[in-house]
């Protein structure tokens, strides 16, 4: 099992400490918790959950940048699956919670998995199905379905009740089913680095920030145990892109892979990756 208790960080957070703040909203981090939240301010129509208007980078444009986004999201889907096989058998069902276009589930699709999407995203669920792929826009409509893997890819965040969503997914997972859930990581080098402009605070989407620790907490108090954390060094460089960009650097591409590279080298020693992806087990509640 992963143990990161005694992981060394460069990092300290303090209790209520504001990570952000914007006429829009702040960001209160709990030490307690080892979390932040997203507090918005009066009468801004940002409250709501965001997730629903959310289209992948690759979905919206045809730029340099898009195409590099999807090589680099098909390296992933390589990646994502090694991670994930060792722990579900063949034709093993899969379900993806915040699916967007389909692709990755495309991908299982093709290795043999029975999968199943759930994208609050009309259009995206659109998409979606003209690639083969029927997603759902509520959890509720699964019915009585048993999966041996849920992921949840950067969607964690964006729902306003994290643990009661975690919860719903301990009652349609087998006795032996995992639960993948990749959240960026409040704790990382990047993070500190670029404070009040880091891009993957991305008020008004985000609802949640986690640390590792807070993560943990939060799922299992809900039936599961911690397996694996795998690091997404890309999520760095891309990252770090953006934020130069919210920096209005004049040239965010090369000083973001410049950086991004950087904050990986020094992850090394810290496992403190832009990213993380956590492989939970189904334990008895």
């Amino acid at each position: 099992m992963e143990t990161i208790n005694n992981r060394r960080t460069d990092i300290q957070l303090k209790d209520n400490q504001k990570i952000y703040s914007s006429t829009q909203a702040d960001v209160i981090y709990s030490k307690e918790l080892g979390l932040a939240k997203t507090l918005f301010k009066e009468n801004k129509a940002a409250k709501k959950n965001a997730l629903a208007e959310y289209l992948p980078h690759s979905e919206t444009k045809f730029t340099l940048i898009s195409i590099a986004y999807s090589f680099v999201r098909s390296l992933m889907f390589i990646y994502k699956y090694k991670m994930i096989k060792k722990y579900i058998y063949k034709k093993s069902k899969v379900l993806d919670f915040g699916s967007g276009t389909g692709d990755f589930l495309r991908y299982f699709k093709r290795k043999g998995h029975k999968v199943y999407g759930v994208e609050p995203n009309k259009l995206a669920r659109e998409i979606s199905k003209k690639k083969g792929i029927i997603s759902l826009p509520d959890i509720k409509k699964l019915k009585e379905t048993k999966f041996q893997a849920i992921t949840m890819w950067h969607v964690l965040e964006h729902l306003p009740e994290p643990s009661k969503t975690v919860k719903s997914f301990h009652k349609i997972l087998d006795k032996e089913g995992i639960l993948i859930i990749a959240v960026p990581n409040l704790e990382s080098f990047d993070s500190l680095h670029y404070k009040n402009l880091w891009a993957a605070l991305d008020i008004p989407k985000h609802l949640w920030h986690f640390t590792s620790n807070g993560l943990i907490k939060i799922v299992e108090t809900q039936g599961f145990k911690l397996a694996k954390i795998f690091p997404l060094w890309f999520d760095t460089l891309y990252i770090s892109y953006l934020s130069e960009k919210n920096r209005s650097n004049q040239f965010p591409l090369l000083f973001g892979l410049f950086k991004g590279l950087y904050f990986n080298f020094k992850s090394f020693r810290t496992r403190n990756y832009s990213s993380l992806a956590f492989v939970f087990k189904k334990t008895t509640l």
